[in-house]
């Protein structure tokens, strides 16, 4: 039999270790504890005016507005460069929005915000409250079609383009390019001449059409890996435009997700203007670049109203555009600098090889819905620049007039790039009372839920159930604070069914623990020894028990998209958090009381 008897240094050593573990665990809830204490307090509604001319909208005058209205605010102040102005309920701050924008629409940039009801100093320290969900806030939910049958004719035709160009460059003759569908191309020649082209060096930059034999002729479709890549692109870049152009309304929290293959949803929470929100959305943008020439064939006017005499076919697509970026050039003055992809440097390279001394054009399209309910594109020129060399991957666009200039054509350059149209096909409004109602409930059964636990375990475990309460309390704790902290989280009403399922699963935990300690005892092992036992031999059922639930809701927020997310969103931060507080928090609490507890036969 071998004996093993540890060392005092070896049981103090443990014991500064256990410290140290219990002090950041302590830190920890604490720092937790008040990025959740916002929450409690709550948010009020609250609107943000910033003039766009050079004299700013007084005080007073923002008074006198809200008078004629009759309405009244809580607060107006200066924060920044930007008033603020608060309420005490949502639909004052609505009416007041209309009223503001009413008289200061053309002047100012007035948008619907929302602010914390909390003491200041929590604001100091990053503090805030968790932001709601569309359900909870209320608000607008659009849903767009994205129009990728308009992007695959336009990415046919650039090949349709490019197939030619090759043609002419390699002096291959005798053979037919045109398009047969929005993913087809047929090309019509002798053997001869078609072998010759599908072997040029050029057609290896071709390699994701297939071709096949179809009588004397090929036909060239895209590959069905290529076609999903592009939807992909398409559908992430248009998400990515959305979002940008969603913060010019101020709407921080907005959820902008894909839903299917050809549809976006966006919800606004706390936006009740569904025209405001179209006008911004509805339409969109891409831009190309064009060889501008007085014997073009293609007129377009530039942001001044004067027309631009352009060559029909463009030279470059916003597809191939990596990046855009605003600096000033040798002289101090204002350019943009291009990035390209590598097919798109090759087309600059050969085009611009060229063309040194000509103009290139930057064409600026929007599409907009017309009044029988069809996108149309409305095209303007926003730049047209010398070309003073040989262009690549990276070029310059120069002769902008001032900074705001470049910076606004960067922007432009950024969010054009390979976008497909889009068009609203369903708008739906929720208004700020269904979202309170939702609040309501949504905590009436968190509360009742928890009491109901809480009276089970103080009648079953007695002094360990008011441990397991406290472990529950610290529990929902740490979920609102990684909810605050975590980027973009919103609390949704599937989100608080996933708190309180949570809550129930971290009961789990104590009853675990608690019932090996009560079978312990039952062998006649004393009270600190049973603790012991209870917590190391009930640590890997736990562990492995919330390992698999954590990998099933990490699937269901990767697949799942809107609702299905927030409820994943806070099941997983709960399976962390009863982790954390059914072992380590409780054991903290029990440790100091009953840890060197060595009576036997002792009930809990």
């Amino acid at each position: 039999m071998v004996i093993r008897v540890r060392s005092p240094h070896s049981n103090n050593q443990i014991n500064r270790l256990s410290k140290w573990k219990y002090a950041l665990l302590g830190l920890m809830l604490i720092s937790l504890l008040l990025q959740a204490i916002p929450t409690l307090y709550g948010d009020i509604p609250a609107i943000s005016i910033q003039s766009l001319s050079d004299e700013p909208v007084s005080i007073s005058e923002i008074h006198d507005i809200l008078d004629t209205a009759n309405l009244t605010s809580l607060d107006i102040h200066q924060q920044d460069n930007t008033k603020v102005i608060s309420f005490s309920d949502i639909a004052e701050q609505q009416l007041a929005k209309q009223a503001l924008d009413y008289v200061l629409g053309d002047t100012s940039e007035i948008t619907i915000q929302y602010q914390s009801a909390a003491p200041q100093w929590f604001k100091t320290i990053g503090a805030e409250p968790v932001k709601l969900g569309l359900d909870l806030r209320g608000g607008v939910q659009l849903l767009l079609f994205v129009d990728l049958d308009t992007f695959f004719n336009k990415y046919t035709d650039a090949m349709v383009r490019e197939i030619r160009q090759t043609l002419r460059e390699e002096r291959i003759r005798n053979i037919i390019v045109r398009k047969i569908s929005e993913s087809e191309i047929k090309i019509v020649g002798s053997k001869f001449s078609i072998n010759n082209l599908f072997t040029s060096d050029t057609a290896q930059q071709w390699v994701h059409w297939q071709h096949r034999k179809s009588d004397n002729d090929y036909i060239l479709s895209l590959s069905e890996e290529e076609n999903l890549r592009l939807v992909r692109s398409v559908m992430t870049q248009n998400i990515t435009t959305l979002r940008s152009r969603i913060n010019e309304l101020g709407v921080v929290e907005a959820s902008v997700q894909r839903q299917g293959r050809n549809h976006i949803r966006i919800e606004l929470p706390g936006l009740y203007d569904p025209k405001q929100a179209k006008l911004i959305i509805g339409a969109t943008a891409s831009l190309s670049f064009y060889e501008a020439s007085e014997t073009g064939a293609l007129t377009i006017n530039n942001l001044q109203g004067l027309p631009i005499k352009l060559l029909r076919q463009p030279v470059l697509s916003g597809e191939h555009i990596i990046d855009a970026n605003s600096s000033l050039d040798e002289m101090g003055r204002p350019q943009v600098n291009i990035k390209l992809d590598g097919l798109g440097g090759d087309k600059m390279v050969s085009f611009s090889r060229h063309n040194i001394g000509k103009q290139m054009a930057s064409v600026y399209t929007e599409y907009v819905v017309d009044q029988h309910g069809k996108l149309l594109p409305k095209d303007k020129v926003i730049n047209v620049a010398t070309i003073q060399s040989t262009l690549g991957n990276s070029f310059r666009i120069t002769g902008l007039d001032n900074q705001e200039e470049a910076n606004q054509l960067a922007l432009l350059l950024r969010s054009g790039a390979l976008t497909a149209p889009v068009q609203i096909v369903e708008e739906r409004a929720i208004g700020p009372t269904l979202g309170e109602e939702n609040i309501q409930a949504g905590l009436s059964a968190l509360v009742l839920g928890f009491i109901g636990m809480a009276a089970f375990l103080i009648v079953w475990y007695r002094r360990f159930g008011w441990v397991a309460i406290i472990g529950l309390t610290a529990n929902l704790i740490m979920q609102v604070g990684f909810l605050v902290l975590l980027p973009g989280a919103v609390l949704t009403l599937p989100g608080i069914a996933g708190l309180v399922l949570t809550v129930g699963m971290a009961v789990d935990t104590n009853v675990l623990i608690f019932e090996r300690i009560r079978d312990k005892l039952r062998e006649g092992a004393s009270l600190a020894v049973s603790i012991d036992f209870g917590y190391r031999s009930a640590f890997i059922t736990i562990f492995d028990a919330n390992i698999t639930t954590l990998i099933s809701a990490l699937c269901l927020y990767g697949i799942g998209s809107g609702p299905l997310q927030g409820f994943a969103t806070t099941l997983i931060l709960g399976l962390i958090s009863s982790m954390i507080c059914g072992i380590w928090v409780t054991r903290a609490l029990i440790n100091p009381i009953w840890g060197r507890d060595m009576r036997k036969m002792v009930k809990i």
